[in-house]
C-alpha cells in the first residue's frame, strides 16, 4: 500500500471512528430456526455505516476510498482521493442528487444497487429452494435474492428497475459485530452491473446497527 493509499485511508478510518461510543459489547450468538426466523431478525437491522473502497466503470471513470450511511430514509456516499473530499451521492426518501461524474440518468440505479446491496433482507418473500440455494422472490418489487442455505449468505441480486436489469453478486465473506453484540456472516466484496456500468466495492469496515 502506496503512502497516500494508506493517508487516505487512515483518514477515512478516522472520520468512521471519530463519534463512535466507546462501551463493551457481549458477543451473542445468532441463533435462527430456519430461514423465515432468519429474515425476521435480520429485519431488527436497518441502518449501516461503512468505509469503503470503490470503482466505478462507466461513461466515467472513477475510484477512492468513501465513508457510507444507511438509513431507512437517507443515504450518504462521501467519496475521497488520497485523503481529499471529491464528491457525494446522497439519497433522501427516493429523491437522489450527485456531485460525482457520474451519469445523472443512472444515479437511481446506483442507489438502488448500494441500499438493496448492503441490507438486501429488506422485502417481503416468496421462498423456493434448490439443492444448496434459497431463491427469495420480493412480492412488492421485481426483485430475487439467491441465498446459499448454509449459513443464509446471500450470494446474488437481479431487480428490475423501470425496465433496467441491475445484478448484484457477493464475495469474500467474513464475520462482522452487530451493534448488539451478535455476529454475522457477511459479505466484504459487492459488485452492481447495470448495462455497461460497473461499480465494485471492498468494505473496510462495516458497522451494522439496529433500528
Amino acid at each position: 500500500m502506496s503512502l497516500l493509499r494508506f493517508l487516505a485511508v487512515s483518514f477515512v478510518l478516522i472520520l468512521f471512528f471519530a463519534c463512535a461510543e466507546k462501551k463493551p459489547v457481549t458477543i451473542k450468538e445468532f441463533y435462527v430456526e430456519d430461514l423465515q426466523d432468519f429474515i425476521n431478525k435480520m429485519r431488527a437491522y436497518s441502518s449501516i455505516e461503512g468505509v469503503l473502497n470503490i470503482q466505478y466503470e462507466g461513461k466515467n471513470t472513477f475510484q477512492g476510498d468513501a465513508s457510507l450511511r444507511i438509513s431507512k430514509e437517507e443515504l450518504l456516499l462521501r467519496v475521497y482521493y488520497m485523503g481529499f473530499p471529491a464528491g457525494e451521492v446522497y439519497e433522501e426518501n427516493g429523491e437522489v442528487t450527485s456531485n460525482l461524474f457520474i451519469e445523472k440518468d443512472r444515479l437511481k440505479q446506483l442507489v438502488t444497487g448500494i441500499r438493496k446491496g448492503f441490507i438486501w433482507w429488506d422485502g417481503d418473500f416468496v421462498v423456493e429452494e434448490r439443492s444448496n440455494e434459497y431463491i427469495l422472490k420480493d412480492k412488492k418489487a421485481d426483485r430475487i435474492v439467491t441465498l446459499k442455505k448454509s449459513g443464509f449468505m446471500p450470494l446474488s441480486q437481479t431487480i428490475n428497475l423501470e425496465g433496467q436489469n441491475l445484478l448484484i453478486n457477493y464475495d469474500d465473506y467474513s464475520k462482522v459485530q452487530t451493534e448488539d453484540g451478535t455476529v454475522l456472516n457477511m459479505p466484504m466484496h459487492i459488485a452492481v452491473y447495470y448495462k455497461n456500468r460497473t461499480l465494485k466495492i471492498k468494505i473496510e469496515r462495516i458497522k451494522i446497527k439496529n433500528a
